[in-house]
């Protein structure tokens, strides 16, 4: 999936995410090689800078992406490793791919080729668009009171 059929250039926003990763082990690399050489411990201390990473997607992105498959009918491997490809990346910035209306057979062909497996699970399909609208939201509604109860 391009920028340009999302709105979304997920290349950019995980390569920032892959620079504030190693940025963060290059100080904890120099923060390691400080604590070996000695030092004291409140003057590390002081030299400790901490750089969290946002578990959060932003607000700016959507929570899903809802790809509809009912004009699909079938999955050679190449469009298996598509859709492989689409769910890591977009499930990497935090955006759930959801497919919808996918028929018995691109249901068969999704399993052959491998695109199951512990981390995606067949909960990520949903019979209508609707449906995964329906979940999309419920799932969102849940996101929102879980976060009001932490504030």
């Amino acid at each position: 999936m391009n920028r340009s059929a999302s709105g979304i250039d997920v290349a950019k926003i995980l390569s920032a995410k892959k620079k504030l990763e190693a940025k963060r082990k290059r100080i904890e690399k120099k923060n390691a090689k400080k604590t070996q050489e000695g030092g004291e411990k409140e003057e590390q201390e002081q030299n400790i800078a901490v750089i969290e990473m946002n578990a959060e997607p932003s607000p700016s992105l959507p929570r899903a992406i809802i790809l509809d498959l009912s004009p699909v009918n079938f999955l050679d491997t190449v469009g298996v490793k598509a859709l492989k490809s689409i769910h890591k990346d977009y499930g990497e910035t935090g955006i759930e791919v959801i497919l919808a209306g996918c028929q018995t057979s691109v249901v068969e062909d999704l399993q052959t080729g491998g695109f199951f497996h512990d981390d995606v699970t067949k909960s990520c399909l949903f019979s209508t668009v609707h449906d995964a609208v329906l979940y999309c939201q419920s799932a969102n509604e849940q996101y929102e009171v879980i976060k009001e109860a932490e504030l």
